[in-house]
């Protein structure tokens, strides 16, 4: 959990998929009311994964008379065929109900970031904002509470982009996305590292912005990191080997930090290359199983590749469960899916 105020909203960085998480979001909440003085109710949700938990959470806070917005832009853009978008559209219908007018969700395609969904400051006397814990969530948090530079829409739907897209916004975006590109990976001996790192990242981002440099001069810092993990990047690149029709796998396991968006763009300079897939030994399902595959359809084929397809229909979209895909060209799987479902799916594309 990552939470720190945002001028003088109380902001909480959360996606809710379990119910502790949902626990978690009612107590910041309530914590947060016990610290008005007024009898402000507005609770702002922007960015949150469009999940059962995620209602559950709004369903309660609502029954507890609180005031909740809903605003966010990973509607679905194509028929609910999977599972997992059918639980979304399930979960999207039971939002706008008990919302109405202040439940605001739109697609990708119309909203490349959260932040275009709110004016400056629109929620500068909220309750509370929960937010999705990455750079698109925090861009929008600031627009919302009153933090705002011209061009911020702009950089923040290239920092809710592909990696290699990430850094391409302005220097003070470069500051913030650099850092998180090199972010440690999630390692279940030190659970907090990850979470405590991206805290001070983001605290640091959102004082720059408003002109601290001593906060700039850390980020700095890290850009350092950054360029350091550019180069293990290119290295890594040239270990790339060829494990199906267009798909090329790096083993990254036991690797120093490095820069995926470069590996990313390395590998697909090669005219073969569809689909990109990296063998981690941390993230959310390697902390659970050992080892963990995740995929990335190069952009150009995005049209023609569906990575959802790779895995059973009534596969589980849990980490628990070794499978994680939100959106067609992103997928994380165990080693068991990937042998099992995965790796025979890729061999056999024609």
């Amino acid at each position: 959990m990552i939470s720190f105020k945002i001028k003088n909203v109380p902001t909480l960085f959360i996606k809710a998929f379990y119910a502790e998480d949902v626990t978690c979001i009612l107590d910041f909440v309530r914590r947060a009311a016990d610290m008005r003085r007024d009898t402000n109710t507005n609770i702002l949700f922007i960015d949150t994964p469009i999940t059962a938990k995620t209602v559950d959470a709004v369903e309660k806070l609502t029954q507890e008379g609180y005031t909740v917005h809903f605003k966010d832009h990973h509607g679905l853009e194509v028929e609910a065929i999977s599972d997992r978008d059918k639980l979304v559209e399930v979960s999207t219908k039971k939002l706008q109900a008990l919302l109405n007018e202040n439940c605001t969700i739109t697609v990708r395609s119309k909203h490349p970031a959260c932040s275009t969904l709110v004016s400056p400051g629109e929620f500068e006397d909220a309750l509370a904002i929960v937010a999705d814990p990455d750079a698109d969530g925090l861009t929008a948090a600031m627009k919302a509470a009153g933090i705002y530079y011209d061009g911020l829409d702009d950089d923040a739907a290239k920092l809710d982009s592909e990696p290699r897209e990430q850094v391409l916004g302005s220097p003070l975006s470069q500051l913030l996305a650099k850092n998180l590109a090199v972010l440690p990976s999630y390692d279940a001996q030190n659970p907090h590292e990850r979470e405590r790192t991206q805290e001070q990242i983001f605290k640091n981002w959102v004082l720059a912005v408003q002109g601290d440099m001593k906060a700039e001069s850390k980020l700095l810092e890290g850009v350092k990191k950054y360029e350091q993990g550019v180069k293990v990047a290119q290295d890594l690149a040239k270990k790339a080997t060829l494990v199906a029709p267009g798909t090329f796998l790096v083993n990254v396991c036991d690797t120093p930090v490095f820069d995926p968006g470069t590996l990313m763009i390395l590998l697909e300079e090669d005219p073969q290359c569809q689909i990109t897939v990296m063998r981690k030994d941390r993230g959310p399902i390697a902390a659970l199983h050992g080892v963990q595959y995740s995929l990335a359809v190069a952009r150009v084929y995005r049209d023609e590749v569906n990575l959802q397809k790779l895995v059973p229909k009534d596969a589980a979209n849990n980490p628990q469960k070794g499978i994680i895909s939100n959106v067609s060209f992103l997928l994380h799987v165990n080693e068991e899916a990937w042998y099992e479902h995965v790796l025979p799916g890729l061999k056999s594309r024609i």
